[in-house]
């Protein structure tokens, strides 16, 4: 995890590649509560990446350098882009079309778009065009949502998980009245 001192330095990056960027304080007690959950050389990557693209004027916000940090960590797991895994869901039907196979696939994204849609109703479907459209905005929202869910900000985390834990005890609570009204 990234420490103070990384912090500084990704702060002295981007001041001398944005000398526009002028940080406080309170600039970089901000980045360290934001970005210190992340591991001090994917950070540094990712500042670098930042910095690197073509036609930017000014310093990335920390949402782009938490992007760009789920961009890099993307790439480095091989994800492969939508049409990618529509082509590997080909190869699998011709290769593993029958009811017996068993494809494998390259990502759990991959796989959990095949469950979605019903790997039976691809293998079987005689409209390939649908197929691939239907599988194609599947697998880029649960792309997008594991990317989203990757680089929520632990206190976000913490917030969502008690939440969900108080909404899952509500539900007990109103399952257990129900119960009882019977």
């Amino acid at each position: 995890m990234a420490e103070q001192k990384d912090i500084a330095q990704v702060i002295g990056v981007l001041s001398a590649a944005f000398p526009n960027f002028k940080p406080t304080e309170l600039t970089a007690e901000i980045y360290f509560q934001t970005l210190a959950d992340i591991p001090a050389d994917e950070l540094k990557a990712a500042v670098l990446h930042c910095v690197g693209q073509s036609g930017r004027a000014f310093a990335p916000s920390i949402g782009e350098i938490r992007g760009a940090v789920a961009e890099l960590r993307s790439f480095a797991a091989n994800v492969p882009s939508s049409y990618q895994a529509w082509e590997e869901v080909q190869r699998q039907i011709v290769e593993n079309g029958g009811d017996y196979g068993k494809p494998e696939w390259s990502s759990p994204l991959v796989e959990e778009a095949v469950k979605r849609l019903g790997w039976r109703t691809l293998r079987m479907s005689e409209d390939a065009t649908a197929d691939r459209a239907r599988f194609l905005q599947c697998y880029e929202q649960l792309v997008e949502r594991a990317t989203k869910q990757e680089m929520i900000l632990p206190h976000v985390a913490g917030y969502i998980e008690n939440r969900r834990e108080a909404l899952t005890a509500g539900n007990e609570i109103k399952q257990l009245v129900k119960g009882m009204s019977k």
